[in-house]
């Protein structure tokens, strides 16, 4: 374990010295400039051939710090479960969708009429198609899956019980829903 240890701060150490040559004012001078200029015969003022935006002003401290952030051993390890739980996403997501399938069906079964107005009235809570199935990696490096879906309220009515089970249902709310979840151990929670 030591010695990994010893190999993984070594090589971090290499990726600084390289930064920092990298970034030093000698190394810049000897790159070609970033903006060329030409001058034609029918123009006489200096045309920008090629021109690059001046970055926001960066201190070589703050990209030494960036780039030892970025290869910490834990955010290793973060980036390379994030490329699992970006694989795994898309069947969470079906899974999710058959879940919330499941839960409408149980829902259905367990519908509590009441009587109003000579009728047996009823609601219950449904859910459409996953509209958004995305996963993204935190500025931190941690995973984060997005679902987002319709969750509706179904008014059942009829003369009977019976007959408003075999009603139509009508939309009387309908809710965009998101759900945030977390990759853990190597699976998706929620």
């Amino acid at each position: 374990m030591k010695l990994q240890n010893i190999r993984t701060t070594t090589a971090v150490g290499a990726l600084v010295i390289a930064a920092l040559v990298s970034a030093s004012p000698a190394h810049a001078q000897s790159q070609p400039a970033a903006q060329t200029l030409s001058a034609s015969a029918s123009d006489s003022a200096a045309v920008p051939v090629a021109y690059t935006p001046p970055a926001a002003k960066t201190t070589l401290r703050q990209k030494v710090n960036t780039l030892i952030t970025k290869l910490t051993p834990e955010r290793i390890k973060r980036d390379i479960e994030y490329r699992k739980a970006f694989a795994l996403f898309p069947d969470f997501c079906k899974h999710w969708e058959r879940d919330l399938q499941d839960r409408q069906t149980n829902n259905l079964s367990k519908l509590e009429f009441v009587p109003r107005e000579g009728f047996q009235t009823a609601t219950y809570t449904g859910y459409g198609k996953i509209a958004a199935c995305e996963s993204h990696q935190s500025k931190d490096g941690y995973s984060i899956g997005k679902i987002t879906y319709e969750e509706y309220t179904f008014y059942l009515s009829g003369k009977s019980e019976d007959e408003a089970r075999h009603a139509v249902p009508k939309t009387i709310n309908d809710l965009r829903t998101t759900e945030i979840f977390r990759w853990d151990k190597d699976k998706w929670f929620y």
